[in-house]
């Protein structure tokens, strides 16, 4: 793609993936505007690419990535399926000259995030992850009062996200396969993952970690009488020191009974910041409470912060995300849309996007530390870069 129709034409996406990526990535691309337009859908097999593009009234199926990949009418690509699989993906679309929407966890490993990101830069193209946790516009609100000083110089936070996708397994859950290993996911490489970019987009550089993982259902259910055994990490509890001195916890499981959901909180010497969110993080059960130092243990509660309705607008567009969650995506449908209307803009103009591949790498060092630690029972510092 030339760059002057990277910054004025149309922004044409390709979508790897008929499953969440056409369910929750399709409609948030189609919010934004006759400037970007999914032109192009890709599964493994002819049948289910052309059932798929017409489902999704996509003008071109693909049964081939690498042609895909390789069309120079397609400006973007947004990749699907598991870790190990999307490395492949990933590197065809940067070899390709596309920009890339990747999905989390980035990468299967630490190598293979150092891999993309040093193809992703001497390609000279953007790559963002969907991370759909920082696309919240409550935690950009979040940010704004942090950067604007609201909690002085910033003593601790804790992060937290509890759910119960497999206690019990969902009925037809078609992700069962994160219980297998060999496939780069994990409770810590999924959900720590959206965790630590939400982390690192508020308070920056995390230097060392103390963590621990363990699988604490040996065997999920699947239907009556049907059982697996599970291979992978499903709770994560981890101690965390940031580069401005911050101290914190992380901590997450997605065998939680009730998915209570998701927090962050931090206190600062002059106030905290604390952010809620039912189950998975979204827009329309987020909720953000401030409070200023006070006189000690007599201080008032914390106060809901109102969230100005600029952060709830895409293109123009001022959205509730009560109307425009779909049945498979939710009501992440706004912050994904948020997202990839950053993500086109540093398309067109230059800069990085909010989840860039760049934070994505730094992410993965940090869960390569959380498992070198697990593993030598001790504080462990990132990988540098």
């Amino acid at each position: 793609m030339s760059e002057t129709k990277a910054r004025s034409g149309k922004l044409r996406v390709g979508i790897i993936s008929a499953n969440w990526g056409a369910k929750a990535h399709l409609p948030a691309w189609r919010m934004l505007g006759d400037d970007v337009e999914v032109t192009a859908i890709c599964t493994s097999r002819q049948e289910t690419a052309e059932a798929a593009a017409r489902e999704h009234d996509i003008a071109r199926p693909f049964w081939s990535y690498e042609a895909m990949c390789a069309d120079p009418d397609i400006d973007v690509i947004d990749a699907g399926t598991s870790p190990v699989l999307r490395e492949k993906l990933v590197t065809a679309a940067l070899k390709g000259g596309k920009h890339v929407v990747n999905q989390l966890p980035f990468a299967p490993s630490l190598e293979a995030a150092e891999g993309l990101v040093k193809l992703q830069r001497e390609k000279g193209v953007t790559g963002a992850v969907a991370a759909s946790v920082v696309g919240m516009p409550h935690l950009t609100l979040m940010k704004e009062m942090i950067d604007e000083g609201y909690l002085g110089e910033v003593f601790q936070v804790h992060c937290h996200w509890q759910m119960s996708y497999f206690l019990p397994v969902i009925p037809l859950f078609p992700y069962t396969w994160f219980g297998k290993a060999g496939h780069g996911v994990s409770v810590t490489r999924n959900h720590g993952s959206h965790m630590l970019h939400a982390l690192g987009y508020l308070f920056g550089r995390i230097e060392s970690v103390a963590g621990r993982m363990e699988t604490q259902l040996k065997t999920w259910e699947l239907s009556p009488g049907e059982t697996m055994t599970v291979e992978t990490d499903d709770t994560c509890h981890a101690l965390l020191r940031f580069a401005n001195g911050a101290m914190g916890t992380l901590a997450t499981s997605w065998t939680a009974v009730d998915s209570p959901g998701f927090w962050i909180d931090a206190f600062g010497s002059k106030g905290r910041l604390r952010l809620e969110a039912l189950r998975y993080p979204s827009a329309s059960t987020a909720r953000l409470y401030a409070a200023k130092a006070g006189l000690g243990m007599m201080a008032p509660q914390g106060q809901e912060v109102p969230v100005p309705e600029r952060l709830f607008t895409v293109r123009g567009k001022v959205l509730d995300p009560r109307v425009v969650s779909t049945p498979s995506a939710g009501d992440q449908l706004l912050s994904m849309a948020r997202l990839f209307d950053t993500f086109a803009a540093t398309v067109r103009n230059g800069g990085e996007p909010l989840a860039s591949f760049a934070r994505a790498v730094e992410v993965e060092r940090v869960i390569d530390a959380l498992y070198a630690s697990n593993v030598r029972k001790a504080w462990v510092e990132p990988a540098a870069g």
